[in-house]
């Protein structure tokens, strides 16, 4: 194995960009690994520790961008360094604003666009910190989609920007959607009565693209970081989301998403929601505290979508969901997931008939690599995997779209399908693949052709995580199952 590797001192590119270009190295044919990281401490380990380090990169300090592949050759590693070299290069060709107008830091950016008053940080998370604060410092509101901030400098970022009247919007936010302009992995949805305020960043998706397909729309959705209703954090960003909303007139109706919270801060947001005096429906994953007045609380996400439509006045119609196909075997469910909210939704829907679920998203599968809604390198290989586990009956695999999601997920996993279909067959078993799509006509790809794309390998579709699960279940429940 060839490995190569490329330092560009000084360079400062985009977290999301490092993502994409890397992916599409590792495409290449004949590549066998490839990366495109700041030269961080924590980023030096991740490559050392995958082999993709050399000693022409021990000076590389944090401000440095290393570009590394493995390869079966010599000249195919040179050819994967000059392919992530022409496409960063046409990334910044093709960026819009001209080089004349490109600031050098937020607060430039700040003098130079007076009328902007949001700044999106995508950068390592221990340079992420800085960029919030001199947004902030600029009168800037920020959405930050780095990870790696601690929980003390969240706490201290989303204190000071509630002095300045200000929201942060993260770390580690995925998704927002403000005046129906899409941030992170948001999908493209329908504009309406509905406000939602979410910590978590594919419960937002999963109840957006919801709201849209029942014929309702999105008047602002407000991503708070996974860790808002942390007991540290206090549900800061939560509370001063749901005061906006209260006071927007557009927003008939108010939507509060979270994984499961402190039950002290969870407690304190629901009472706040219930002051509003708008109606208002909590989703609120593991929660089994009292329900304040004018409260609808719900255990899934498709109920709580659901709940606010009602509420906003509209009409709503069951999503259609289809038979269950026909049992290929039986065994648990195994579920493998690139969203967090829709893992942890299942696996309580699911209950005993579930053997193992994994989000590929925690910070275990993320440190030094992209995120698997970019990358579904890592979930590819644990779902071809399953196929040689003798215990497994039902695949269940959630897919979602978005405007910085990788291009066609489903047809990323579609090779991992077949190799799981096959190794199981070659055991005398048959392996049942249910799946779930979060997104929207609108997206691209579309929910259509995505879903179109699964029938065609054979997948059963649902059109919510919560039918999905239930069906995985259901399915299980044969002979050899629990």
């Amino acid at each position: 194995m060839s490995v190569a590797l490329r330092v560009r001192r000084g360079a400062y590119v985009d977290s999301v960009t490092l993502m994409r270009v890397a992916e599409a190295v590792r495409r290449l044919p004949g590549v066998a690994a490839g990366a495109l990281l700041m030269a961080s401490e924590a980023n030096r380990a991740a490559l050392r520790e995958a082999a993709l380090w050399t000693a022409e990169a021990d000076d590389a300090g944090p401000g440095d961008l290393v570009i590394a592949v493995a390869a079966d050759a010599d000249e195919t590693a040179a050819r994967a360094l000059r392919h992530a070299e022409e496409l960063l290069a046409a990334r910044r060709e093709s960026g819009g604003a001209p080089a004349a107008v490109r600031p050098r830091s937020l607060v430039r950016a700040a003098r130079d666009f007076p009328d902007a008053n949001l700044a999106v940080i995508s950068v390592p998370g221990v340079w992420a910190v800085n960029e919030a604060s001199q947004a902030l410092a600029a009168g800037l509101h920020a959405f930050i989609f780095s990870d790696g901030v601690s929980l003390e400098d969240e706490i201290a970022l989303k204190r000071r920007a509630r002095e300045r009247g200000l929201l942060v919007m993260g770390p580690e936010c995925g998704t927002s959607l403000l005046n129906g302009v899409g941030l992170g992995f948001a999908n493209r949805v329908r504009r309406g009565p509905i406000g939602l305020v979410g910590a978590s960043g594919t419960g937002l998706q999963e109840v957006t693209t919801l709201l849209h397909r029942l014929g309702s729309g999105v008047s602002h959705a407000i991503g708070t970081g996974g860790r808002d209703l942390h007991d540290g954090v206090d549900g800061i960003t939560t509370l001063q989301a749901l005061e906006l909303l209260g006071r927007d007139a557009a927003t008939r109706a108010i939507v509060l998403v979270s994984k499961p919270a402190s039950d002290r801060v969870a407690a304190h947001v629901l009472a706040a929601a219930s002051g509003i005096g708008k109606p208002a429906v909590a989703c609120l994953l593991g929660w089994r505290g009292p329900t304040p007045p004018g409260i609808h609380t719900t255990a899934t996400l498709e109920e709580a979508a659901a709940a606010a439509v009602r509420a906003a006045g509209g009409p709503v119609a069951p999503l259609p969901a289809p038979s269950l196909p026909r049992r290929r075997g039986a065994g648990p469910v195994v579920g493998l997931f690139t969203g967090g909210t829709l893992c942890e939704e299942a696996r309580a829907l699911v209950g005993d008939a579930g053997s193992r679920f994994v989000d590929f998203g925690a910070a275990e599968f993320t440190q030094g690599r992209p995120h698997p809604m970019i990358d579904p390198v890592l979930r590819a290989a644990a779902v071809a995997a399953t196929g040689g586990d003798g215990a497994a009956g039902v695949l269940l695999l959630d897919f979602v779209l978005g405007y910085c999601a990788h291009p066609d997920p489903v047809g990323a996993a579609a090779p991992a399908i077949r190799e799981a279909r096959a190794l199981a067959a070659r055991a005398g078993r048959e392996l049942t693949v249910v799946a779930h799509v979060v997104g929207t006509e609108e997206d691209v790809p579309s929910l259509a052709a995505q879903t179109q794309a699964l029938h065609a390998l054979d997948v059963a579709v649902y059109p919510s995580n919560r039918l999905a699960a239930l069906a995985a279940r259901e399915l299980a429940g044969g002979p050899g199952g629990r």
